[in-house]
């Protein structure tokens, strides 16, 4: 691929503002409720003879309701075992938005290559596949992906093979992720990633990187997602 390339067109802060805020945020806790009031009981009136009268033809009675639906209970997710000692991650850049995945659940990084085999007939999101020591790697536009619906228009129009120069390798290397760019590898202790162990919305997104104002990859529920054709939203 050619040297040249344009500038990533999306708004740092805005992404982050959308991300962060709109994406990461728990659902709010519902309000307590309203204390009941003993209120005491009318005092009986005299009860009237009955009047005897012929019996009354029986209402129409409507259907039962269908009973309701219940929401779905969010799946828990537990804090890794890895995360109770200081480790590494590995910040990179996609759609001008920085994310970052563990060393632990890293498989590799890979150049741009010269050549990607297309993959037609597949989502939009598939930009092709890519040979890595003989094993052909789906990747896929993280971008499309992760950002929101504000941000992700700002890319409306744009080719991502012009935006993308990296691959970030997940599930043993049987997932590439296209990005923008590989910024650095950091070390994060225990306290510092706000981890979310439920994830009713985007459950790849295993906590904040507070100091870094990035979001956390759990780079197998992404995997797993991208296997089950549902990478992006919720169940």
């Amino acid at each position: 691929m050619s040297g040249g390339k344009r500038p990533v067109l999306v708004d740092q802060g805005l992404a982050l503002d959308l991300f962060l805020q709109a994406l990461l945020r728990e659902p709010d806790p519902p309000p307590p409720a309203a204390p009941v009031q003993e209120v005491a009981p009318e005092p009986e009136a005299p009860v009237e003879p009955a009047q005897v009268s012929a019996p009354a033809a029986a209402p129409d009675l409507p259907e039962a309701a269908e009973p309701a639906t219940p929401a779905p209970v969010p799946e828990r997710f537990d804090i890794p075992a890895w995360a109770g000692e200081p480790f590494q991650v590995l910040l990179f850049r996609a759609g001008g938005l920085t994310l970052a995945v563990p060393l632990v659940e890293l498989s590799g990084v890979l150049e741009w290559p010269e050549h990607i085999t297309p993959m037609p007939g597949h989502a939009d999101f598939y930009l092709g596949l890519v040979n890595n020591h003989g094993i052909k790697v789906p990747v896929v536009d993280t971008a499309r992906l992760v950002l929101p619906a504000r941000a992700l228009a700002r890319l409306a129009g744009e080719d991502p093979l012009a935006r993308v120069n990296r691959i970030v390798l997940i599930d043993e290397g049987r997932w590439g992720l296209a990005c923008d760019q590989v910024a650095e590898v950091v070390t994060l202790e225990p306290g510092a990633v706000r981890w979310r162990t439920e994830r009713p919305r985007q459950p790849w997104i295993a906590g904040t990187v507070v100091a870094h104002m990035c979001a956390l990859l759990d780079a197998g529920e992404f995997a797993r997602r991208l296997r089950q054709g549902r990478p992006a939203g919720g169940d």
